[in-house]
């Protein structure tokens, strides 16, 4: 609006009727201000208009994005819960598959042996859900005498006092279906079932999996109504010779009888949904002789659905929670269409306000648009300039450098060190008073023509715009790191906090601010590479590797498909006795163009990548089975495999050493998993649990670089470990240094105290072995017996020393 359109209009006259006709305009409105006044009005209710309307659309956006989000979360909770129960599922039938074996194994077995058996395997602790189950043999009826004599001397279940064994029902039959071991978590006093009742003449469900399963050779799952309760059977056959024959008349004629378990359902059903509140599952089963629904959680009415079928007629339906539809049901869209009618009304009175308020009305608004304009600009959290204002800024610097040559530009990325450690472990109110502390730092280092700015996260970014007078990007940059290695209290009464920064320094004139930023970010990547709490300059070089690391990224993908790994083995020596008792695996990446490449250039890229999984369940599977080729020559020893932090962290590891472990053969005990103290002291109570899983397999447990990390005393005992490997560092100065092997001595009493065993690694001077045989080291490794070896080469190494080469379950 015009300057004019606020002044007032002279006055006609000053006599007479002009003072008359001033009255009359000063009792009438004046029409310039009701127009003024009426503009503005209809301004307002555009206003109100318009932000009602995106009120309402703005809402049935976020209505809509509710219901897909939840949608969405619903779905993948289903999936984890529909996994999670299907391998609950698998993990009934290792039970069935290993009672199988056993029975195989042991043909003519008494119920004592298979009670023993079952006691061995901890049937009851480890399938809680368990009630019982056992063996149904098929018995002709020339082997019917046989069989009763067999079973009244070892009944399967107590038979009443003074009887023996009959068949219920009585009567000839062509066959018999009689149970002919059994277990239950709790021995009855009176058998609810007759020892000898015969399945195959009930005519029920179980007779007809019974004869299912025979012909199709697989497990079968089924309902059986025990009393009032209806269980989930899971039911093998078993064949003579233990395989599965090919033909339908094969199985037939091989066909021995069959092994199944009887489950309480809702145990495993409670523990799938366990995480996922809010969420039900069912266990349903149609065919045409019986319709059953397992359900475990309170199914919530008209909630979400989704259905998984799994086999043999049975599926699993999950249920979450209701979604409501519209933007009424919606809490968050509903507050947004009231808030933004009460915003559109204040905005609309707002601006009727200023626009009728003349002078005062223009000052408002441009401190509301300042104020706008400032918050769009800058961090919220610690009022630096935000990316939008710092690449602007950029911009002009840049620009006054292609003027001036005489400027030197420079940009100081800048990363806050351990900064995920401080919110994960004094929380984000921490971390915020950190980067809060940061920028009030920063700030105070440079001069007022320079800027500060907050990129995102823990990322700050220093913008010089310097003479080649003044001081230099490097001398700047190591005042901030010494300002930023001040100590910091992250909570009140908390002891101070030892914070520091890496910085990546880019100088001199470039093309973009992108090209600028960049470089500077490329070499803070080497700063961190470095060890982080110092500062780097960039060099082209750093393009070329930030290229070559993306290159080997892409070839580390090709090397798990193209199988370019291979495995050598390194030595473990007795130190008392002088023989092997195991070896170390170690993995080597043969490149198509580079060669041989050692771990430590592609094994942090790996675990960066997650990548280290498949490589990591590639060296447990090859280990175990060139363990299981040396057992089979009449080597039986013991191998180590490394496993990283990101392995132990990830619920995958257990299955990979179970399948590693099943595929193989081997003994448990003859593999031995090495973790690195750093990797067990990120999360104690994760690793923990994840070693006691592990541990159960029959797996040993070693600790490696022991010495150099920052773990307790009582968390050895809680981890369960087997060995500990001592540091080579220490090995290497022991000779020298009293400390190394006053360091050595204590660590081995240590295991003897704790009845660990002790590994010392690096082993390479006689002198060096001569002082652990006197420290009673247990065993040791290094290239004063062999450096690493192919597989091979060991057999040589074995056959060199066979002279003691008792079989070894060590490592």
């Amino acid at each position: 609006m015009a300057v004019s359109e606020f002044q007032q209009h002279p006055s006609d006259d000053l006599t007479g009727s002009g003072i008359d006709e001033r009255a009359r305009r000063s009792a009438m409105p004046n029409p310039s201000d009701v127009g003024h006044r009426t503009i503005w009005i209809a301004v307002a209710i555009v206003l109100i208009i318009c932000g009602t309307t995106g009120a309402v659309l703005g809402a049935n956006v976020v209505a809509r994005n509710d219901r897909q989000g939840a949608h969405a979360a619903f779905t993948a909770s289903a999936a984890d819960v529909a996994s999670t129960l299907t391998l609950a599922l698998q993990h009934e039938e290792d039970l069935v598959v290993g009672a199988r074996s056993y029975i195989v194994g042991n043909p003519t077995s008494s119920q004592a042996a298979f009670k023993r058996w079952t006691t061995a395997v901890e049937a009851f602790a480890r399938y809680p859900e368990l009630e019982g189950g056992g063996e149904v043999a098929l018995v002709p009826a020339s082997g019917l005498a046989a069989f009763a004599a067999r079973k009244t001397a070892d009944p399967p279940s107590p038979l009443p006092a003074g009887s023996s064994f009959e068949v219920v029902p009585p009567g000839p039959r062509p066959f018999y279906c009689l149970v002919a071991l059994s277990l239950a978590r709790k021995t009855p006093t009176v058998t609810a079932v007759p020892a000898g009742f015969d399945y195959c003449a009930a005519k029920s469900s179980l007779s007809t999996a019974f004869f299912t399963a025979r012909d199709s050779g697989r497990n079968a799952y089924l309902p059986y109504q025990s009393g009032p309760t209806t269980e989930l059977v899971i039911e093998t056959p078993i064949y003579r010779g233990g395989g599965v024959p090919a033909t339908i008349a094969e199985r037939d004629r091989a066909f021995l009888g069959a092994f199944g378990t009887t489950l309480i359902p809702q145990v495993v059903l409670s523990r799938a949904t366990r995480g996922h509140p809010g969420v039900a599952v069912e266990l349903r089963y149609g065919s045409a002789l019986s319709h059953v629904v397992f359900r475990s959680g309170v199914a919530a009415s008209g909630g979400q659905t989704a259905t998984i079928g799994v086999s043999d007629g049975w599926t699993i339906r999950v249920i979450g929670a209701r979604v409501a539809a519209g933007v009424l049901g919606d809490s968050k869209a509903l507050g947004l269409v009231i808030g933004g009618i009460a915003v559109s009304l204040l905005l609309g009175l707002l601006v009727f306000v200023l626009g009728t308020g003349r002078s005062r009305a223009l000052v408002m608004v441009r401190e509301k648009t300042g104020e706008i304009s400032y918050r769009a600009l800058h961090d919220s959290l610690t009022g630096l300039p935000n990316r939008t204002l710092v690449f602007d800024r950029a911009e002009r610097m840049l620009a006054r450098a292609r003027r001036d040559p005489r400027i030197i530009v420079a940009a100081l990325y800048i990363d806050i060190d351990r900064f995920k450690y401080v919110n994960d472990t004094f929380g984000h109110g921490a971390g915020d008073h950190l980067l809060q502390t940061v920028s009030k730092r920063l700030q105070a280092m440079v001069r007022d023509q320079d800027t500060v700015g907050r990129l995102g996260g823990d990322e700050f970014v220093v913008l010089l715009d310097s003479a080649t007078s003044e001081a230099p990007p490097a001398l700047v940059a190591k005042r901030v790191l010494e300002a930023l290695r001040r100590p910091v209290v992250l909570e009140q009464g908390e002891r101070p906090f030892a914070s520091s920064v890496s910085v990546g320094i880019a100088v001199g004139q470039r093309a973009t601010v992108v090209e600028l930023l960049r470089d500077a970010d490329l070499a803070l990547y080497t700063a961190k590479a470095a060890g982080k709490n110092r500062a780097v300059l960039f060099q082209p070089s750093m393009t070329i590797l930030a290229e070559d690391h993306r290159r080997l990224e892409l070839d580390l993908e090709e090397a798990i498909e193209e199988s370019q790994f291979f495995l050598l083995y390194q030595p473990i020596m007795d130190l008392n006795r002088g023989s092997i008792v195991g070896v170390e695996a170690l993995i080597r990446w043969r490149h198509p163009r580079r060669g041989v490449v050692e771990p430590d250039d592609f094994i942090p890229l790996a675990e960066e990548t997650g990548l280290i999984m498949p490589i990591g369940r590639w060296v447990i599977d090859e280990g175990c089975r060139q363990a299981a080729v040396w057992a089979a020559g009449g080597h039986r020893i013991g191998v180590s495999v490394n496993v990283s932090a990101y392995q132990l962290d990830r619920d995958g590891l257990l299955g990979d050493v179970r399948r590693a472990l099943e595929s193989s053969g081997i003994e448990p005990s003859s593999l031995t998993l090495e973790i690195t103290e750093t990797a067990l002291m990120r999360d104690v109570a994760t690793a923990s649990e994840r070693l006691r899983e592990i541990k159960a397999l029959g797996v040993r447990i070693a600790i490696d670089d022991f010495g150099t990390g920052s773990s307790s005393l009582a968390y050895l005992r809680q981890f369960s470990v087997d060995s500990l490997k001592i540091d080579q560092t220490f090995i290497a100065g022991m000779t020298d240094s009293r400390e190394s092997a006053g360091i050595i001595h204590a660590l081995v009493e240590l295991g003897k105290l704790l009845e660990i065993d002790t590994l010392a690694e690096g082993i390479e001077e006689p002198e060096q072995l001569a002082q652990l045989q006197d420290a009673q080291c247990d065993l040791g490794q290094g290239f004063l017996f062999a450096q690493p070896l192919d597989s091979d080469g060991i057999e040589r190494f074995l056959a060199r020393n066979s002279t003691d080469s008792t079989a070894s379950t060590i490592l």
